[in-house]
């Protein structure tokens, strides 16, 4: 693995992924496989909400589409930290692509981590925790208030 750090953030990062251009205002990283093919996406944004109530958000904006099937939607501790994990599936014509998502907030930051692939029989527990569990806040990135949000430059 090697290492991604943005001056906020450090977290390692897969062998055999590419980086690819960000898609998204708060996108820090996207890497893909195209061997396995897979996509991992990393994000931060400014929050006032908590998990709980991103939790709700998810799940009803998931459960509003009947393309997406949510497999599994819970609260686990990763480390020391509690994390929203929600996993979904989305079948196609030719195939199921399977959706791994976590939240954490922390300091009105929400740090988000996406794991994209076709297999949905595939465990892969170790390979998305290792990187999670790899992330180093070195400092809030964004600072929020009722007002909006900043970058945080101190």
């Amino acid at each position: 693995m090697t290492l991604f750090t943005n001056g906020f953030v450090t977290l390692k990062t897969p062998e055999g992924f590419d980086p690819i251009p960000n898609k998204g205002d708060f996108v820090e990283l996207s890497l893909v496989n195209s061997n396995i093919p897979m996509t991992v996406k990393f994000s931060t944004s400014p929050t006032l909400a908590g998990l709980p109530d991103i939790k709700n958000a998810m799940e009803e904006q998931l459960n509003s589409n009947p393309k997406i099937n949510v497999e599994t939607a819970d609260f686990i501790a990763i480390n020391d930290d509690i994390y929203y994990m929600i996993i979904s599936s989305i079948a196609t014509d030719k195939s199921e692509i399977k959706r791994n998502e976590f939240m954490f907030v922390k300091d009105n930051n929400l740090y988000s981590f996406e794991f994209v692939y076709p297999y949905a029989d595939a465990v892969l527990d170790d390979f998305y925790l290792n990187i999670i569990r790899s992330m180093e806040i070195k400092k809030p990135k964004y600072v929020v208030s009722s007002e909006g949000y900043k970058i945080n430059d101190e």
